[in-house]
């Protein structure tokens, strides 16, 4: 007989004669023992059946047992049936006989079965009108261009469906999401790893109408001390000489300054055409102001930092050990983005979304650590960070989106949208926080005088983790520009 496999259900058929005169006792008996069998592991149910068929004199009673497999089935044989049937055999002797087999389990027809065909995916058999096995539909058809429309839309436009029972406690009810799918209650919600991606790739597509990447540069402080990326100006490039003569619109005009040489001046030109179009001015200004003072041997290192930025004199790296193999990559990564700051931010950009599976689980980590001992698994802290971080998409979104309709407008209601961003941008400021505490006193459960040490240590957290990534971003972008 060929053996059931070991995930399906298997019948275990008993059937049983006695003589007649012993059926009252013969069959308080079975009841109980039958209740006894429902004991072992893997019994689910049991039914009695009687056959008129019994010859005279003789009684004749069927017993089925439903078992969860042939597992459970193949432990009570070895382990458990001789001792049953020896029980029966003390109580009535040779008066009852016994015969028994196992029905494999093939298919299960129920009323309202739509088809007995096999599933076009896994061919499992039919009985409804989704797979048993896979859940795909029972009927396939290619849906037409408007079909698939009207199926994407009628999911979101419908007031019941799962997207907006997923995003309105998203937006508030903190915690909530969690909180319900570690209680198993996550049929009505969008699955988090799968809403956590729908949210950043909308979040990245539209923040992306603007190229933010294709216009980061590098912009000098206004006060000469350092250097920050930052976006570029589309402003048009000012001429060297009106950069040098048109003073800042309501400057008072300063003293002239002694002329430069021609390599301070090349050095001056360098520098300034370096930089976004609109501070250009004012930085000419301050350089040839603070190289007209300055020592012979002052100028020859600004001019050496001018022409090789990224060389030996100027770019010095602390470091050794294994290390140190990766400087003449850092090196001439340095080169290519001083030629091509734009490819450098493009990329810097688009890497970010990378930096996010990396942040997300240190996040985790943090989380797992701060509330050691509570005897969550560490893919618990996990679902709560995706879920925050989901949130904070999903404001982003807004916020881009008021943004967008403001560039788009004109005149009061250009002004309406931008005032409408900047009012959601300090209201998110103030609402995240609290958002990220009240979710940590749903989730965990625990008290205010609990739960704030923890939120402190994980706001030092998130910083940490920003600067970790952050200088991980910068250095993998460097290495494969």
């Amino acid at each position: 007989m060929p053996q059931p496999p070991a995930s399906q259900s298997v019948l275990y058929e008993v059937n049983l004669e006695a003589d007649v005169d012993i059926a009252a006792p013969f069959d308080t008996w079975l009841r109980d023992h039958i209740a006894d069998m429902l004991q072992f592991d893997g019994f689910r149910s049991a039914e009695i059946l009687d056959d008129p068929s019994a010859p005279a004199g003789r009684i004749r009673r069927i017993v089925q047992y439903r078992l969860r497999d042939r597992a459970a089935l193949d432990d009570y044989l070895a382990n458990h049936a001789p001792a049953m049937r020896a029980q029966g055999a003390a109580r009535f002797g040779d008066r009852y006989t016994a015969q028994r087999r196992v029905l494999p389990h093939r298919e299960e027809l129920v009323r309202g079965a739509v088809s007995t065909e096999n599933c076009l995916n896994c061919g499992e058999v039919l009985t409804g009108q989704h797979c048993s096995h896979c859940g795909q539909p029972a009927t396939v058809r290619v849906l037409s261009l408007w079909a698939l429309v009207k199926d994407v839309l009628g999911d979101l436009l419908n007031a019941d469906s799962r997207v907006w029972r997923t995003l309105w406690p998203l937006a508030f009810r903190p915690g909530l999401l969690t909180q319900e799918f570690l209680r198993g209650r996550r049929a009505n919600y969008t699955p988090p790893f799968r809403m956590y991606l729908v949210l950043s790739v909308v979040f990245f597509v539209i923040a992306s109408f603007d190229d933010p990447g294709g216009e980061v540069g590098v912009r000098v402080d206004g006060d000469g001390a350092g250097i920050q990326i930052g976006p570029r100006d589309g402003a048009p490039a000012v001429p060297p000489a009106a950069e040098s003569q048109a003073p800042a619109s309501g400057a008072t005009p300063t003293a002239p300054q002694p002329p430069l040489n021609a390599e301070t001046q090349r050095l001056v030109d360098e520098v300034v055409k370096r930089v976004p179009a609109e501070a250009r001015g004012e930085l000419r200004r301050e350089l040839e102001t603070t190289l007209a003072s300055a020592t012979p041997e002052e100028r020859a290192a600004a001019l050496q930092l001018a022409a090789d930025p990224c060389g030996n004199k100027t770019l010095k790296f602390d470091v050794g050990g294994p290390i140190k193999q990766f400087e003449p990559k850092l090196r001439d990564a340095c080169r290519r983005i001083v030629a091509d700051q734009q490819s450098f931010g493009r990329a810097l950009w688009d890497n970010v979304p990378k930096m996010m599976f990396i942040f997300l689980p240190l996040i985790a980590a943090a989380l797992a650590v701060l509330y050691l001992g509570s005897g969550r698994y560490y893919v618990e802290h996990l679902l709560f960070v995706v879920h925050f971080h989901a949130f904070f998409f999903l404001g982003g979104i807004a916020v881009l989106l008021l943004q967008q309709l403001s560039r788009l407008s004109a005149g009061p209601i250009a002004n309406g949208f931008a005032a409408a961003e900047g009012m959601l941008g300090a209201v998110l400021a103030l609402y995240v926080p609290y958002y990220l505490f009240r979710a940590m006193r749903r989730v965990y459960e625990q008290g205010w005088w609990k739960t704030v040490p923890r939120f402190a240590l994980l706001g030092l957290a998130y910083l940490l983790s920003l600067v970790f990534t952050g200088l991980g971003l910068l250095a993998y972008t460097a290495l494969t520009l």
